[in-house]
Order: C-alpha cells, then structure tokens, then sequence
C-alpha cells in the first residue's frame, strides 16, 4: 500500500449490509475509520453528532431515500458536516437533464449528481480503483500519509488497491489453486475482482449472498404477486447491485430489468417474467453454493 489514512474518518450509508461490508474490507488497508449506518434517518442522526472526512451516500435506499437524506442535511439544525464532501454511490447511470448528449453515460451520471451538490459519485459494484482515487481527490491533503519518496501519481498508476487485487489475482493464476471460472451463472473471476482479489473476502461475501436468498427471494415474489412495485424496486434494485457484486452477472441484468420495469410501472413485464428472474437466482446461488463447497 503507498498511501494510508489512519487519521481520515468515513461515514458509509447503505441499507445493504453485504455493500458496507465490501466498502469496509476495501478500506481496511487504507487504516481509515469508517462508520456505517444503514438508512437515510441514521445517517441525519449521526451528522450532527460527529465530523466526517467523508460520506459516502447510497441512492436507492427505502424513504428517505440517498438523495432526499442528502437534501435534508443541507438545512439540518447542529449539522456537523456541512462542509463534508458527500459521494453518491449507485448502481445506475442517470443522465441530468442538461448534460452534454457527448458525454459517456459515467460522465454524464456524475454531472447529474454533481449538479445535486455531490462531491463526485461511485458507480457500484465498487471497483478498488475508484475507490482509491475517490479517498486521493476528496480526503484531506494533511490526513493522507505517503511513504518518504512517495510521488502524486494517479491512483491507476500506483500500486495501491487495485495493484494489490491485481496481484493477488496473478499469484493465484500461478499456484495449485483451481483457476476461478466465468460462467453465466456466477462468473468467480469478475466476482473476485470486486473483492480486490481475496478469495477470502469474496467467500464471505458470497456465502452472505447466499444467505440471503430465502428471504429476497420471497420479497420479490410476493411483491410481484401483489403488485407492490416501489418494493419491487427496492428489493431487485439490492439484488441487481449484490449480485453483480459477487460475479452472478445474468441475475444482475435481469433484476436491472425487473427494477426499470417497476420504475416505470409496468406491473404487467413484472409479473410475466419473475419466474425466470427468480429461476436464474436459484442457477446462481446453486453455484455459489458450489464453489463455497470447493
């Protein structure tokens, strides 16, 4: 690692405990201080009880949602962290109203939330690499602590988080381990990735996944089934972000789907294609459950 932070503190807001798990596994070589909070009311709470370096601020989150508990803050009485950078972190692209039509659909995402008064924004599944650049643009210059020598080179180029995945990732490539595998139904390599090359980190992740299942499962389908679309979105919007997460990246465009489908209103897509929604997260965690088994 060419940089820590032991001195920064990070405030992470989602309501999806495998996402802050993540975000907390990724910061842990950076010797940050992170808090978590898993709703947009916690996060109000806590801004006028301590100062953050950093915050770190879920969209799409049950009411108040990211945006919205963004907004509040900026009128909130005792707020302690008026002049914190927040960075927005979604799974979608939004395109602002105004943005240049040039602009790339990550560009054009950033206008939109920059132009909401974010700092920046992090597209999820979180990459090391982002992330790493994220704490060098928005963390206090006096609270980044380099090795003597040490020069300002792009976070890309350093050999930071994303060094590290790599080269975790190659010396597995080089050992006796089974080489992980891409598949339609979990792609381990794309999986490992989003956990900086840790298999042992992404076991965790993936079997919290897997966890998960019987209960998100059910939430989908009886939201279906009742025609519940906000918690329909709410519940694929999680699954769409997590599955991608852990490499089962056909659940993830098929939940992206069903998310827009309730976004819009289309309760009849909903409902005509939740059995195959919910038979390819069975094919995922089945194989999730087998390489855990490996």
């Amino acid at each position: 690692m060419k940089f820590t932070a032991p001195q920064a503190r990070i405030l992470a807001v989602d309501d999806q405990e495998i996402n802050l798990m993540v975000l907390e596994r990724l910061l842990s070589s950076v010797q940050v201080e992170i808090k978590t909070a898993t709703g947009g009311q916690e996060m109000l709470d806590l801004l006028s009880q301590e100062h953050y370096d950093l915050i770190l601020l879920d969209h799409v989150m049950p009411q108040p949602d990211g945006l919205e508990a963004f907004h509040l803050s900026q009128t909130l009485e005792g707020n302690l962290n008026a002049d914190t950078p927040f960075v927005a972190l979604t799974g979608n692209d939004i395109k602002a109203e105004d943005a240049d039509p040039s602009l790339s659909p990550r560009e054009a995402t950033r206008a939109y939330y920059k132009k909401e008064g974010f700092a920046d924004y992090l597209p999820k599944p979180v990459l090391p690499e982002d992330i790493e650049q994220i704490l060098l643009d928005l963390l206090p210059a006096e609270k980044i602590v380099r090795p003597e020598g040490e020069s300002q080179v792009p976070a890309s180029e350093k050999q930071g988080l994303y060094a590290r995945a790599m080269e975790l990732q190659e010396q597995d490539a080089g050992s006796d381990k089974t080489p992980p595998s891409a598949s339609p139904d979990l792609d381990t390599v794309k999986g490992l990735a989003f956990s900086a090359g840790n298999d042992e980190m992404y076991r965790e992740l993936l079997k919290n996944w897997t966890d998960a299942y019987m209960e998100s499962g059910y939430t989908i389908q009886k939201s279906a089934k009742n025609g519940d679309l906000n918690a329909h979105r709410i519940a694929t919007h999680s699954l769409k972000s997590s599955s991608r997460m852990v490499g089962a990246l056909a659940l993830g465009d098929l939940a992206e789907k069903a998310e827009h489908a309730s976004r819009d209103g289309d309760l009849a897509y909903v409902q005509e294609n939740v059995a195959a929604l919910l038979e390819q997260y069975g094919k995922s965690v089945d194989a999730a459950n087998a390489y855990l088994a490996g």
